[in-house]
Parts: C-alpha cells; structure tokens; sequence
C-alpha cells in the first residue's frame, strides 16, 4: 500500500512546526506569508492532500457542506449546483450534493446522516419534509432552506418573492391581452409549502378574472388537462402559467398536439429561467430566480451562524425579473 505524506512529513522538509503546517494550510492567521508559501509548495511537492474525515473527526466544523436536493430532473437544480460549488470554493467548502428523490422520510435520513459526517452546514432547496422536521433538525446543526420561507425554529431561510413573481406574469399577461389563466403544477404532496404560496401569489395577482388551478400527478399525462381547457371552446384567450421549466416543456408539446401556436393561440409563462427555457423550440417566457443569490444567500448566513444554533431563523428575499420570449 503507498503510503501518503502526512503534516509531519512536510514539517519536517519545511523545517516548520506540524502546528505552523497545519495553521498555513487551513488559511488560518499566525503563519507569515513566506513560511505559508514554503509550506504550500512542500506540501504540493510530497503531494500531500487535506484529510477531510480526520479534520471533522477533530472537531472541525469548516470542511464540508451537505447540499440536499429533491431530484436532477429539474434544470434549475442544475443552476444551483453549480453555484453553491462556485461559493463553496468562495467559503472553503467541500459541497457534497445527495438527493431525497422527493420522498420526505428519505429527506430526513439524509439530513441525519450529513450531520454524521460533521458537515459544516446543510442546505436543503425546495424540501419536501414536514416543516417539524426541518425545526428539529435545525437543533442539531446549521440548516438553511431554499425555495421557501424559515419554518421557525433555527432554520435560515431564502426564497423568491412570489409576490412580485405573480405581478409581474400578472401585468405581462394583461398588457397582452390574456384574460384566462390555468396554472399547472406538480405537487410532491398534497401540502407542498411552495406550490401552495405559488398559486395563492397568482391568485391574487390574477384578481377579477377567471383563474383555474390543476395538478399534475408524478407521471400524469399532461395532454387530457390542456385538452379539457382548449382555448378553442371559450372566447376569453387562454393563458397557462406552469409551475417550472420542465413542466412548461411537456405543456408545450401537449399545446402542439392540438395544432396551436405558443404565443399566438394560447400564451405559455413558466418558472426558473433555466437554459431549457430559452431553447429555440420552447422560448418560453419565464420568470428567473437567480441562483446565484440564492445560493450566495444561503451560504452566507450558515457561515455567519457557525456554530451558534441558538439564534431564531432568518430570511434573505430575493427579487425575481421577467423575461420574455415568443411563447406568450
């Protein structure tokens, strides 16, 4: 078996302390720049590497951080993967990304199992646990959420504004002359917090005109909903908000099978703004959540919190923007 260097052995060839190694390659204070720089460049010459498991095994709390997502299905987690790695390297954090495939009790488990590991932190977007377990667990280690509001306890919230979401397709859809809407969700469970505030936003925004609201189950055919609200059979012109990008897609192509034209004979906005939507066979007009605040966001109050699970949850909102393309 090869053996690895260890701190000692670039001590050793620095001709430093092992606690001057270790201060210089954890960017701690104490070390002075050129010894720092001896240091680095031993250690990359014997090829040594940080031991992860040995710093959390020593109490350390800054090596790595759990990122929980609900599936890779969604394009938008994609987005947001790629900027928590980006200020993951910002904050010296090691982020490791494990999905709940949208089951509730798998979500738990692996928040559990994360805080076994001693990650830093746990950062969950769009959870589908109940709001109980993200309090109880938010007592045991740094949690923030995204995608929905703090459910009180100790859990660090950020999420778009919803509000400003809905006026924004609201004024956009009035200004083109659209005076029906059908949302189009597809909910995890029967109480998802997200698409509950989503369409209680559009609602309101949507005020004096007809609004219709429909699910889509996990593996439900979309094109029987689009088909029972065929914006053939009514005079007032039909326009269908989907809950994301990815669902909008499949509402594009069921829109398709009855002959009509995006934009033209119904009007398709969507959520997420993500390089699907902007694809030439969709153009979808969507509203964009910046994953980059988001993720920012989110990391910046698990690194201010530390240690201190004591003080209540905070929230970060974050403003959305809308962009338009053909499909409406």
């Amino acid at each position: 078996m090869v053996r690895r260097p260890t701190q000692s052995d670039v001590a050793r060839v620095a001709g430093v302390s092992r606690g001057a190694v270790s201060l210089a390659l954890s960017s701690s204070p104490g070390v002075g720049s050129a010894t720092r720089e001896r240091i680095l460049r031993v250690a990359d010459e014997l090829g040594y590497v940080r031991n992860l498991s040995a710093a959390s095994l020593a109490g350390r709390f800054d090596a790595t951080l759990g990122v929980v997502l609900p599936n890779l299905r969604n394009p938008f987690f994609e987005a947001l993967v790629a900027q928590v790695q980006r200020w993951g390297v910002e904050a010296d954090l090691l982020p490791l990304f494990v999905t709940s495939l949208d089951e509730p009790a798998r979500e738990v488990t692996v928040m559990r199992k994360l805080h076994e590991l001693r990650v830093a932190g746990v950062v969950v977007a769009s959870p589908v646990s109940p709001a109980a377990d993200l309090v109880a667990m938010s007592a045991r280690l740094p949690l923030a959420v995204i995608g929905i509001a703090s459910p009180g306890g100790n859990v660090d919230a950020v999420f778009m504004d919803e509000n400003h979401a809905a006026r924004l397709v609201s004024h956009h859809l009035r200004a083109r002359r659209w005076r029906r809407v059908l949302h189009l969700s597809s909910p995890h469970a029967p109480d998802d917090i997200w698409i509950a505030r989503r369409r209680q936003a559009l609602e309101s925004a949507w005020a004096g005109l007809p609004f219709a609201h429909e699910a889509i189950p996990p593996g439900g055919l979309i094109q029987p909903v689009i088909d029972a609200h065929d914006p053939r059979n009514r005079d007032e012109p039909l326009a269908i908000i989907a809950h994301n990008d990815l669902l909008a897609t499949d509402v594009t192509t069921a829109v398709q099978g009855l002959g009509l034209v995006p934009g033209r004979d119904v009007a398709i906005v969507s959520f997420d703004d993500t390089h699907m939507a902007a694809r030439p066979e969709y153009n979808l007009t969507s509203v964009r959540q910046d994953a980059d605040a988001l993720a920012s966001a989110a990391l910046g109050m698990l690194r201010e919190r530390g240690e201190g699970l004591e003080a209540p949850g905070r929230e970060v909102v974050v403003t959305p923007t809308l962009t338009v393309r053909s499909s409406s």
